[in-house]
């Protein structure tokens, strides 16, 4: 269900120019420098009438244009401005991913297979993972991400010490010997004999368990990674990795994020708007003698953490900061200034158009608000990099953004930097390997808590990532803007 729905949000967007511009769509080579891209989230049309005429005009486009189908079977391929191995990339595929293509591939820069041109643009070596059809791929076959989701695969955390990766559905003599091969390594290590782990885990060591051939890896515990399906062997679940390997599913642990999200402005839902960050009681401030003093006030409701609060004014009393907001009963009362982030207005940086999406991150209240030329349309609270591991200050430029993103050691709540967390959630890197992105593996907005990364929650990653240049393409994974691209990034502005 999840995948037709986003076949079919695809297909809406497409028409419409959403998830690629339209001046691509007829086979054009590249785009302009100044061509303006939208987000790949939008409203469907509006009745049933019009949402049908849309899938008919798109197919028909595509039938006319891009009459050839191509499933890719590569794990990641790379999309090249030209037909040739050494051409820019401007783009990524994934395997279980339905592409269009052109006819007549050529047969240059070192493609045996020939390089296709692909819908909207660019260029793929068939050899190295599609396979090229005149119908439509079976729909089994189809494993790529649920565009429609906030969470585009399913998400499971390594739970045992050492888990195998399967190349293929193991037998149950399989995973006995990885058993007693896993459990030696990590007596091994708990005796503080790493050396002699690291040898045995190679599997070339005489009278220790031999590493078994069908492991692809072992997996530590904290590892994550994604699956795009399941499949039982001898009534064993295995998952299966969007890398076409197998773990057992009892030795993981579903993970599915925090169910937070921002807000939406508009003339009625405008900017400051407030969160609380850490669960408090309301404060009153009490006339003693000539002093005040603030205490909390019993007679009203508490604040809940991730609660949207109704946000007046700042306040000083003494030589404190307090925040000023509505409580239950009505009434103003106080909140000490570290229990709340404040998302509040700021001017567009220079050369910004009016029709222009680009992201404001305030470090130091810990929350991120999208524009529009100089209109805020969203809101919401973020967690940036703990010390050691600031999140850079300054203006940047969003330079690729893909559909998800393997990560390694992004976060401090799993204790140690022995492990990765596989296809994180809408990525979009603005800084070398600093980039928005979505955390479901802690739910810790509103404070630091990233290895430089600016983390934001699931529903509010896919957002953002909808409503920032560059668009992503139809049936692609992620797209490139880097220079000599003719792709446009929206603006990251990082302040303190």
């Amino acid at each position: 269900m999840g995948r037709n729905l986003a076949i079919l949000v695809g297909l809406f967007l497409a028409v419409f120019g959403i998830v690629a511009g339209l001046s691509y769509a007829f086979g054009g080579d590249g785009g302009s420098a100044n061509a303006t891209p939208t987000p790949i989230v939008a409203e469907a049309p509006s009745t049933p009438e019009e949402a049908e005429e849309a899938r008919n005009e798109h197919a028909a486009m595509l039938d006319r244009e891009w009459p050839l189908h191509g499933l890719v079977t590569g794990t990641q391929l790379q999309i090249r401005a030209e037909a040739n191995g050494e051409s820019l990339v401007i783009g990524w595929l994934r395997v279980g991913t339905h592409i269009r293509l052109q006819r007549d591939p050529m047969q240059v820069g070192g493609c045996r297979s020939g390089w296709h041109r692909l819908y909207p643009r660019g260029f793929a070596c068939a050899g190295q993972g599609i396979e090229v059809s005149e119908t439509p791929p079976d729909e089994a076959r189809l494993i790529g991400p649920d565009l429609a989701s906030h969470l585009p695969y399913r998400y499971l955390f390594v739970k045992e010490p050492q888990v195998p990766e399967w190349f293929q559905l193991p037998s149950r003599e399989d995973q006995r010997t990885a058993e007693v091969h896993a459990l030696r390594y990590v007596a091994l290590l708990h005796e503080g004999n790493e050396r002699l782990a690291a040898r045995v885990r190679q599997g070339n060591v005489v009278g220790e368990p031999p590493a078994p051939r069908e492991v692809s890896r072992f997996l530590d515990h904290g590892f994550f990674v994604a699956s795009n399906g399941t499949e039982v062997r001898s009534r064993r679940r295995f998952v299966r990795t969007v890398r076409g390997t197998y773990i057992k599913e009892s030795q993981l642990e579903e993970r599915h994020g925090a169910e937070f999200q921002g807000v939406e402005l508009n003339a009625d839902v405008t900017l400051p708007r407030a969160w609380a960050i850490r669960a408090a009681r309301p404060l009153v401030r009490r006339q003693v003698g000539d002093a005040s003093r603030v205490t909390e006030d019993e007679s009203v409701d508490s604040f809940e953490r991730l609660a949207a609060l109704p946000w007046l004014r700042r306040e000083r009393i003494g030589d404190q900061i307090y925040h000023v907001v509505t409580a239950s009963n009505g009434e103003e009362r106080l909140l000490r200034e570290w229990y709340l982030a404040v998302a509040e207005r700021r001017d567009p940086p220079r050369g910004i158009a009016d029709d222009e999406p680009w992201v404001h991150v305030d470090l130091s209240s810990q929350t991120l608000v999208m524009y529009r030329g100089a209109t805020p349309f969203y809101a919401t609270i973020i967690a940036s990099g703990v010390e050691g591991h600031e999140t850079p200050i300054g203006e940047f430029t969003i330079r690729q953004k893909m559909i998800s993103a393997t990560m390694a050691d992004p976060g401090s709540d799993l204790g140690n930097d022995r492990y990765r967390i596989e296809d994180v959630p809408w990525t979009q890197y603005f800084d070398g390997s600093i980039a928005l992105h979505a955390a479901f593996w802690h739910t810790q907005f509103g404070i630091v808590h990233s290895h430089g990364c600016v983390n934001i929650s699931p529903r509010d990653a896919w957002y953002v990532f909808g409503h920032t240049w560059p668009n992503v393409p139809e049936g692609w994974h992620g797209v490139s803007a880097e220079p000599g691209t003719h792709e446009r990034g929206s603006r990251v502005v990082v302040t303190e």
